[in-house]
């Protein structure tokens, strides 16, 4: 195939958006994401190109074939892994680096999407933290490449010229599968081959037709600008609440065949500006920056107090650096054959390398990071985040009926009470268990991780949780009391889904407060009292971790919040709360005991208090429960 300096051009937009949205660089720039559909797009159609000529000229090898593609990435990826393992002994405590010799093992056996699949929310809070979550696209490519040719392989054998149609039928079914799939089981959708092989195999389409029939004809300028303008119309249109792949990918994906198809005229605007000298460079080095910039940004993390634009800029600069470095002095001369020119001295190096990182990985992920590498006190810090309270973990869902319900406090006693919220409703839970079996009492409990104890606000399950809180209330007129619980930050950090749009800012803290009065209004005219918990502090950085990190590394990052940041985080909150006390709500505070003099210290009795950041600790339980009897008498309905 005749090289095309703006194919090089699409991958550097491609690679830019990837990599300004990981780094967070820009506040438009939260749908970049999507330059991973647009690289499917590239790779299905280069790779196609290549089988499809190859079979017409009667030369096509599977084994030739892999052996091009693993000699095209498989250094990079070796060198990348190598590097982040070595710098991960020094600069990563235990937890983070069994995690990353698991990822790097599957990493290197092109299935680390299926255990993404199962583990990982990709725009869930922890995913910034997992060591390699940008690999999950190269699986799916490799496994692109085993498959692909082998289908292609037997078409072309019953009969060439069905070969095009068996595409088109394939793709259509990938592509209807995702949008079926996607609602239902949205991270197989989003990590799993079978529902984004459309993307790639749009670039097959393309490719095959463009073989069969040469693109030509002023009308080509007219696709550079449409494929650009699709593009950024998904980048436009994407919000927290779209979901991933389903339909939406598709915007990016035809924007990626458009510039495709239009690069066929050289002469067009758009595919000069995609040819630049710029663009082409970083197109160039595309391959090794993806590889990079994900590992580079998790070390900084790692080890900054605070992941600052400028330590995010240093990180995004670093990244072209060693991408450069990797692709002139490794990745391009093992490709042209000036390093291990002969087939038999690559494969040694490439099946030598490849065993001793294979069990490299295996063993640091089998000896649960190296802990030995540091002292039992900074082991000790790291594991109280497993101290999260854990006995009524099972209590989620929707409690559609009494009988679906958790039961909190005296076994003998009959619930009068109605205990529901979000995750932090659950870290609560043994402190309530305790608090009401010593003043023998019950109450029905559930919960639902991020979700407001509202109606109205975040997804489907959330409104369907607090409606069915209502409803539960409205039928069992012997529950006297509800206790809502949640961290209560959504409306005020970020944004929030409200009745199926999302909103933010001041739309959010005034739905927020509508939904709110709404809810306890209902509550009331069932009978029954409305107890609000209030937040809990939280620590700016996750309590565990950083003392771990204090002991390991001498330093001295803080992990306590001052009352006064607290109170300004949650003003709007409280007056919101104000609000709800003039409809019989009544709420109650727990922070009190750990915010002396203007300090709330996530640290009690060299214990940390929080399991991450925000999440009371296990060992906190029965301290709350004292706290939550007091506060429970103080403030009387």
């Amino acid at each position: 195939m005749k090289y095309r300096t703006d194919i090089d051009g699409l991958r550097a937009l491609a690679i830019l958006l990837v990599t300004i949205f990981h780094f967070d660089l820009l506040s438009s720039g939260k749908a970049g994401f999507i330059g991973v559909d647009v690289f499917f797009v590239i790779s299905g159609f280069l790779i196609t190109t290549i089988i499809v000529r190859d079979l017409q000229e009667g030369c096509f090898r599977i084994g030739n074939f892999l052996y091009k593609r693993f000699r095209r990435l498989y250094s990079a990826l070796t060198l990348t892994l190598l590097l982040y393992v070595g710098a991960g002994y020094f600069f990563l405590l235990p937890d983070m680096y069994r995690e990353l010799g698991l990822e790097a093992l599957l990493s290197q056996l092109y299935v680390v999407n299926f255990y993404f699949w199962r583990n990982v929310n990709y725009f869930g809070l922890q995913a910034g933290s997992v060591p390699l979550l940008h690999m999950w696209s190269l699986s799916v490519e490799e496994q692109f490449y085993f498959l692909f040719p082998v289908f292609c392989l037997l078409v072309y054998r019953v009969r060439p010229t069905w070969l095009f149609t068996a595409v088109v039928i394939v793709t259509l079914i990938s592509f209807v599968l995702g949008v079926i799939m996607t609602p239902l089981k949205t991270w197989a959708s989003f990590y799993l081959l079978p529902t984004r092989a459309w993307e790639l195999l749009l670039g097959s389409i393309l490719s095959i037709s463009c073989l069969k029939w040469p693109p030509r004809g002023n009308w080509l300028i007219l696709c550079g600008p449409l494929g650009l303008g699709l593009i950024a119309v998904s980048i436009f249109l994407y919000t927290p609440l779209t979901l991933i792949p389903g339909w939406f990918a598709l915007l990016p994906s035809l924007g990626a065949v458009f510039l495709l198809l239009g690069g066929y005229n050289q002469e067009a605007l758009v595919t000069r500006m995609m040819s630049v000298r710029a663009l082409v460079w970083i197109g160039l080095i595309s391959y090794p920056l993806y590889l990079v910039h994900w590992p580079i940004m998790i070390l900084i993390k790692e080890n900054v107090q605070t992941f600052t634009l400028e330590w995010r800029l240093t990180g995004f600069c670093l990244s072209f650096v060693l991408a450069w470095m990797i692709y002139q002095f490794v990745e391009r001369p093992i490709r042209t054959g000036r390093w291990l020119g002969n087939p038999r001295d690559f494969l040694a190096v490439f099946g030598g390398s490849s065993a001793v990182m294979i069990a490299t990985t295996a063993l640091i992920f089998n000896i649960n990071g190296l802990p030995n590498r540091f002292s039992e006190q900074v082991n000790l810090a790291l594991a109280s985040q497993a101290d999260a309270a854990t006995s009524f973990r099972n209590c989620i869902g929707l409690m559609s009926s009494i009988d679906t319900l958790c039961v909190l406090g005296d076994p003998d006693a009959s619930p009068d009470m109605l205990v529901y919220g979000d995750s932090h409703a659950n870290s609560y839970a043994e402190a309530i268990d305790i608090w009401l079996t010593k003043t023998g009492r019950s109450a029905f409990f559930t919960f639902s991780p991020g979700c407001l104890p509202v109606t109205g606000m975040g997804g489907a399950q959330c409104n369907l949780q607090a409606q069915n809180a209502i409803a539960l209330l409205a039928d069992n007129s012997f529950i006297e009391t509800v206790m809502m619980i949640s961290i209560w930050r959504q409306p005020y950090e970020g944004g929030v889904s409200h009745r199926g749009q999302w909103v933010s800012g001041t739309a959010a803290a005034e739905a927020f407060v509508q939904e709110l009065e709404a809810t306890i209004s209902d509550f009331s005219h069932s009978g029954a009292e409305v107890v609000l918990v209030e937040p809990f502090f939280a620590s700016p950085q996750n309590v565990p971790r950083t003392l771990a990190k204090n002991l390991a590394f001498g330093r001295d990052w803080p992990v306590h919040q001052s009352r006064r940041e607290y109170e300004k985080t949650f003003a709007q909150l409280f007056e919101a709360f104000e609000r709800s006390e003039e409809l019989g709500a009544r709420r109650i505070s727990l922070v009190d005991q750990f915010c002396a003099n203007d300090k709330c210290d996530a640290i009690v009795n060299g214990r940390p208090i929080f399991v991450d950041n925000n999440h009371v600790a296990g060992w906190m339980s029965q301290q709350l429960s004292e706290i939550f009897e007091i506060q429970y008498q103080l403030h009387p309905g």
